[in-house]
């Protein structure tokens, strides 16, 4: 990989000047404010079909630019790569496989000087950074695309996940713990000893540190995938009011601590399903430090549809990795928007026996438990278009030997069909897979249409 490619998935700055130079950058030059209007402009500009990302440099009340929409597009994200939209999954898979074999390769460097602590502020103040409030029912602003740093309390090693964080004073924050997370296992150990958790949000980093950090229940020094994917160390920045970590390179940081025993309203948040999460009890940040870039940019995100692009391309290569060690015949996955990045999966499928699709539903499961619905395919399906897959389903899956229909398995918390258990540390829900690939008995039977290849550039036409 390029410098200059591995400097855009780090930097923040590198991405918009990629974006402004590939015309995918619209920089919004009139006021606007913070409260519902930013979300809702790019929201209403997506829905027209623009998948630009935009860089707000004029927000009402403050004095730093906003970007937001830099994860809507596939192709765009895939570009910042410098691959084909086709080739990222594979591409993250192979990252996060050689991490595991070598973990060790890239060490990253604990400086205590770097761009995210150029200026240190004097005061913290959480209302002094624009952070939006998205859509019309969320409790409060959000940080929302910002990658979270806490370090294992046994081993001080960094774990970096993706948080959203509800700000409520402006020292004071409450936030959301997905269940069989690492974080609450290292929130359990320092509340039985009544410590804080130190932990830092790193606000506008480059894509490969924000889908490393997507990728679930990979465990302590993920920081090393993102530094496989650009073949050298990240490094982090040694924070001044607590014992955490930063990243070097984000354009802001805040410092905090996790409060033992102490849970606060959080919610309610427009979420990638589509539906507001509900407000509960949640635990508390207290923010001690902020520190930032001479002249940093806000990075945010489109909650439903950026979100539903981001987190299924950081899935898919994990996915794509332990599903192929499983069923070799497997060739890609396709994590879909319409299934909020979480919940759908299309696994496409070289068949060379019987039962092979069915075999590949079943590994998916087993390898992401957030899914709630597969859907296996043959290599001459599409399957990143939805008509393709109705078509497939229409013309090659009988319910009656092909449907896979798993009850009371694990459901994700915030899917609302989930049914939560009465202790309410579990919920469980019924799982449906599609065999929709052609039986091998009939593979020569059924062969799909075809034409021949043409270049329509080669004829003369009128009208």
């Amino acid at each position: 990989m390029s410098k200059k490619i591995a400097d855009r998935l780090v930097d923040l700055q590198s991405c918009i000047d990629y974006l402004e130079a590939s015309e995918n950058l619209i920089r919004v030059k009139s006021e606007v404010d913070l409260d519902y209007e930013l979300a809702a402009i790019i929201y209403k500009s997506h829905q027209a079909g623009c998948s630009k990302a935009m860089l707000f440099e004029q927000v009402k009340d403050n004095a730093y630019s906003v970007l937001s929409g830099m994860l809507l597009d596939r192709e765009v994200i895939a570009s910042l790569f410098g691959l084909a939209t086709s080739e990222v999954s594979s591409f993250m898979g192979t990252a996060l496989d050689n991490w595991r074999k070598n973990k060790d390769r890239y060490p990253s460097t604990v400086k205590e000087t770097g761009p995210a602590n150029e200026v240190i502020e004097k005061e913290v103040d959480l209302f002094s950074l624009p952070v939006p409030i998205h859509a019309l029912k969320d409790g409060g602003k959000y940080f929302n695309s910002s990658v979270m740093i806490v370090r294992n309390p046994e081993t001080g090693i960094p774990n970096i996940s993706l948080r959203r964080f509800m700000v409520t004073a402006k020292d004071r924050m409450t936030f959301l713990i997905d269940p069989e997370r690492h974080l609450g296992e290292y929130l359990a150990i320092a509340e039985a000893r009544n410590e804080p958790l130190p932990i830092t949000l790193n606000i506008g980093m480059g894509p490969a540190v924000w889908f490393a950090a997507a990728m679930p229940k990979q465990g302590d020094g993920k920081v090393g995938i993102a530094s496989e994917m650009i073949g050298r160390p990240i490094d982090f920045i040694q924070t001044k009011s607590v014992d955490c970590y930063a990243f070097a390179d984000a354009q802001f940081v805040v410092e905090a601590e996790i409060l033992p025993g102490v849970r606060e309203d959080e919610g309610p948040f427009a979420e990638v399903t589509g539906h507001y999460a509900n407000v509960d009890k949640r635990w508390v940040a207290k923010v001690k430090g902020i520190t930032r870039r001479e002249k940093p940019i806000f990075q945010t995100l489109l909650g439903g549809p950026e979100s539903l692009v981001a987190t299924g391309f950081s899935g898919e290569g994990n996915l794509l990795e332990a599903v192929k060690s499983k069923v070799p015949q497997v060739k890609a996955v396709y994590l879909s928007s319409g299934g909020g990045g979480y919940y759908q999966a299309i696994v496409q499928v070289e068949t060379d026996s019987e039962g092979v699709g069915r075999d590949a539903v079943m590994e998916t499961f087993e390898a992401f438990n957030p899914l709630q619905w597969v859907v296996a395919v043959d290599t001459d399906v599409d399957i990143y278009d939805a008509n393709e897959i109705t078509w497939a389903i229409s013309t090659r899956f009988n319910a009656d030997t092909d449907l896979i229909l798993l009850k009371n398995q694990f459901g994700h918390m915030l899917n609302p069909m989930v049914t939560i258990n009465e202790d309410g540390k579990g919920a469980t829900i019924t799982k449906m897979g599609m065999d929709a690939t052609v039986p091998f008995s009939r593979k020569q039977e059924l062969i799909r249409v075809a034409y021949r290849e043409v270049d329509l550039n080669d004829y003369e036409m009128q009208g």
